[in-house]
């Protein structure tokens, strides 16, 4: 009987401490999603810009082809 009870206690161990762990890695990432959730990630640059595609013609065809040459 006593083996029984020491081996209800240890689950019981092993179960709050699972939990406590489940219930602060939830708020751990519900903290980390409110940091950056009001992070604007789509803003438009300050400062000078830079326009990255240097080719004129913008086709779809063109940018398969480009993407099978260089991989871009």
């Amino acid at each position: 009987m006593k083996k029984r009870a020491t081996i209800i206690i240890n689950v019981l161990k092993v179960a709050i401490l699972f939990i406590t762990c489940t219930i602060l890695f939830y708020f751990a990432i519900q903290w980390i999603h409110s940091e950056y959730e009001d992070m604007h990630r789509y803003d438009r640059p300050e400062g000078s810009m830079l326009k990255v595609d240097k080719h004129k013609k913008s086709g779809a065809f063109n940018q398969l082809v480009r993407f099978y040459q260089n991989g871009e």
